[in-house]
């Protein structure tokens, strides 16, 4: 676990974006980077509460799940798909 956080805080604490060296022109990737930075956030608070891979594995999948929308790992049929598949439209 403590080298899972390691990489994760060295993926995430680069500092590029807070310093102005990078730009991102496309607002669907900003707030993308945005949510997987939040998601990051909360495995770091998990591992410092201690709670279980498990439940850490979840917000990390979310991570994974936001930067797969900008790489196009996550294409808009993937979401239409996880969209009809977890909530109840039209009914």
């Amino acid at each position: 676990m403590e080298e899972l956080q390691q990489k994760l805080l060295q993926f995430v604490n680069t500092g590029e974006l807070r310093n102005n060296n990078t730009i991102v022109t496309n607002s669907r990737h900003y707030n993308a980077l945005l949510s997987a930075l939040e998601e990051i956030n909360k495995v770091q608070d998990g591992l410092n509460h201690n709670l279980s891979g498990d439940l850490l594995a979840i917000d990390i999948r979310e991570a994974l799940h936001y930067f797969g929308e900008i790489t196009g790992e996550i294409t808009n049929n993937d979401l239409l798909g996880n969209i009809f598949a977890n909530f109840c439209i039209g009914k």
